[in-house]
């Protein structure tokens, strides 16, 4: 029976600490696959700390850094299953610096997918015409005329990505493809939600929604300061963390949680978890304001 594979790509960060929750939340849940990290302009003992966590690294030099991670991280995740995803069954990737896990994705995936499907998404709760981030990147990428054509659908959120294996390779490199010479640099979850929902994608792939507990996008559900934003236009009640748990409305473990650190509570409960301190040196890359993690 082939194995499953969850893989993820970052790029010059220099402490591990920054990886730790989704390496350490990963080897917690049980999950028996491989565990692959490319390793982008990183140093030679970061890579040592991830193989001792029991990952398979590969370490890339690129010189020119003329992408970002965001788009750059779909062509060597296509690179690596265009030589191996006949090895594979389901492959799972990820953002890495907001990404924990709380259970195994392949005892899910085992008991959710069907003969006819391939992928799946996950919904952030909110269509896109009513989240102004998604709305405006769509628009600027890719014009009025084909935003039109799905402001009515679920924002779907590109860094959880999930499937067959070959299906992921493939889904890889059109989104490498279609993220390229766009107008904002941030062009990945645009061109995700246009392609899920136009064929042949959109017939291969089920939209997984909170109540599924497979994952949850925290940034449009639960980060403080947009809760009334975006409140009257959730379609699905809040998630809730208990005792370090965080659950949906049904009270079901999320397999996998993203954007963790947009909520403060949540992040102090996990800088604690993982132990996870910094200096004033710690590189972060391209990480985004809405890290909160404490000098100390």
């Amino acid at each position: 029976m082939a194995k499953d594979l969850i893989i993820g790509a970052f790029t010059n960060y220099d402490e591990f600490q920054v990886l730790k929750p989704w390496v350490q939340s990963i080897n917690d849940s049980g999950f028996e696959g491989d565990k692959v990290l490319i390793a982008i302009n990183t140093t030679e003992e970061m890579c040592q700390d991830i193989t001792n966590e029991g990952f398979n690294v590969i370490s890339v030099t690129d010189t020119e850094q003329k992408l970002r991670i965001h788009m750059l991280r779909f062509s060597h995740v296509y690179d690596f299953l265009k030589k191996h995803a006949d090895d594979y069954r389901f492959v799972i990737t990820t953002d890495v610096r907001d990404v924990i896990f709380q259970r195994d994705p392949s005892k899910f995936m085992e008991n959710y997918f069907h003969k006819d499907l391939k992928l799946i998404a996950q919904s952030e709760a909110i269509r896109i015409k009513d989240e102004s981030w998604n709305r405006d990147n769509i628009i600027k990428n890719f014009g009025k005329f084909f935003y039109d054509d799905v402001k009515d659908k679920e924002v779907l959120n590109v860094g959880i990505i999930a499937g067959l294996a070959h299906s992921v390779k493939d889904l890889c490199f059109f989104l490498f493809q279609m993220s390229l010479n766009r107008p904002d640099w941030v062009a990945d979850q645009a061109a995700y939600n246009m392609i899920c929902n136009f064929s042949p994608f959109k017939d291969v792939i089920e939209v997984l929604r909170l109540e599924d507990a497979w994952a949850l996008n925290a940034h449009v559900t639960s980060k403080p300061d947009q809760m009334e934003e975006f409140g009257p236009y959730l379609l699905e009640e809040r998630p809730r963390m208990i005792d370090g748990v965080i659950y949906n409305s049904d009270d079901e473990p999320f397999v996998i949680v993203h954007q963790y650190d947009r909520v403060p509570e949540w992040m102090d409960y996990f800088s604690k978890k993982y132990n996870l301190t910094f200096n004033n040196k710690t590189n972060f890359g391209s990480s985004p304001k809405y890290f909160t993690y404490k000098t100390t």
